[in-house]
């Protein structure tokens, strides 16, 4: 019986296959080179001007443009549907889309008054109300809160914080509330806000039951925004009487951030919680970059080996698959970076002006500009990024000549066998 000559070609593929595999990885591998590879795409189909993604029921709602004005569009990963339902008319310039109470709520204009509430149950459209107070107009800000939905509402005066509880609107502000609330956050069991007091812009709470001015003290922020919370704290960039500076308020005081290790940035903004750090865009006195605060040092990010260029105007992030991704100017426009902890990678353009995004089924999707339209424009689409395997790397505790010499020695088990199979079918052949 010959040795099998299938056999002995696959056993000397086989063995070159793992001598390039843990050969050429032990020792060409790289920080640059080990990250996993990316593929960017344009999504086909996908309307104009996408924005304000949430995921429900297994798909993703966004307000997109249908070439006339901006309705409710679902996504299921691969197709974009404009959504049709019973109930009340389709609202149109549809956009604050977020999920409370097993729907979807947007605010919408219906054609005929101003923009209003609206929801979306699967099924139908809903205008939402009357009930209680009157409805409020020109409502932004939406977040859910003690199983009611919050928001800055109009009431015919001001612009107000206002509730919807499935039932009944309720003007919080009783009419002796601050004006101009914005930037809504959730934190310690309260609601957090800004608003104007007729003087300045300040901090307040509402706990369920009255509004609590909390930054009414001289040296408290002032003119606040950003609010996010991060490690037990809120953080929110507020004017110090000099500089637009890092705040923190842990339910009692305020604390100005800093100083410790860099200067401490101004004009920080778009906050982030990323590998238990907090990450912002900070003012260094030159231009805008990318910051952290560990609790207790500021760092100027800047790339390792094998970055490339550190990106100003950082904005927009986004976490996904354990790296930080975000819209920066890299010397080429307002591309696509992202930073993995050691390096800054520069992806290649388009897409450009990477704004709202969301991780939906294993996948980043985000809206950026690009490629252009008939008339040389740039079209606002949806994109995808997935993360592909990145190289195959030798297990850990191995010594690579270890791995090199295994490969070389399966490579010449191989090349024996195959001379063998030729040997003696040279010898049948005489």
């Amino acid at each position: 019986m010959f040795p099998n000559p299938r056999l002995a070609r696959r056993v000397l593929a086989g063995a070159a296959a793992l001598l390039l595999t843990f050969g050429l990885t032990a020792f060409g591998a790289t920080a640059a080179s080990a990250a996993p590879a990316v593929d960017i795409a344009i999504v086909p189909g996908s309307p104009e001007s996408p924005s304000d993604f949430v995921e429900w029921n297994g798909l993703v709602y966004f307000s997109g443009f249908n070439g006339a004005t901006k309705v409710l569009y679902s996504f299921d990963g691969t197709t974009s549907t404009q959504v049709v339902g019973g109930g009340d008319p389709r609202p149109e310039d549809v956009e604050e889309l977020i999920v409370h109470d097993n729907k979807v709520f947007f605010v919408g204009d219906d054609g005929v008054g101003d923009p209003m509430l609206y929801s979306w149950d699967g099924s139908v459209f809903d205008e939402v109300g009357p009930g209680g107070d009157a409805q409020p107009t020109f409502i932004n800000y939406l977040v859910s809160f003690d199983g009611a939905l919050f928001f800055r509402g109009a009431n015919g005066a001001n612009d107000v914080l206002y509730s919807w509880d499935g039932t009944v609107f309720d003007d919080i502000s009783g009419g002796g509330g601050p004006d101009d609330v914005y930037d809504l956050a959730v934190y310690d069991d309260k609601l957090y806000f800004a608003g104007y007091d007729g003087a300045d812009y300040f901090l307040y709470s509402w706990d369920g039951t009255a509004i609590d001015k909390i930054s009414d003290n001289v040296g408290d922020p002032t003119d606040l925004y950003g609010l996010s919370v991060h490690d037990g704290l809120l953080f929110f960039a507020g004017f110090d009487g000099s500089e637009f500076v890092l705040f923190s308020w842990d339910g009692s005081v305020f604390d100005e951030v800093g100083p410790g290790g860099d200067s401490a940035p101004i004009d920080v903004e778009d906050f982030v919680t990323y590998n238990g750090v907090l990450y912002f865009s900070g003012y260094d006195g030159s231009d805008d970059y990318l910051y952290s605060w560990d609790g207790t040092n500021f760092t100027l990010i800047v790339g390792g080996t094998g970055s490339a260029p550190t990106p100003d105007d950082p904005e927009y992030f986004v976490i996904y698959n354990d790296v930080l991704y975000f819209n920066g100017d890299g010397d080429v426009g307002n591309t696509l970076h992202s930073w993995d902890g050691s390096v800054f990678t520069l992806y290649a353009a388009p897409p450009f002006d990477m704004e709202d995004s969301i991780v939906y089924n294993g996948v980043l999707y985000f809206n950026a500009d690009g490629p252009d339209d008939s008339d040389g424009d740039l079209v606002e689409n949806i994109w995808s990024l997935r993360t592909a395997a990145g190289p195959v790397l030798p297990p850990t505790g191995f010594d690579p000549l270890l791995l090199i010499g295994i490969a070389g020695a399966t490579l010449l088990a191989g090349a024996g066998l195959l001379l063998l199979v030729r040997r003696r079918a040279a010898k049948h052949d005489r």
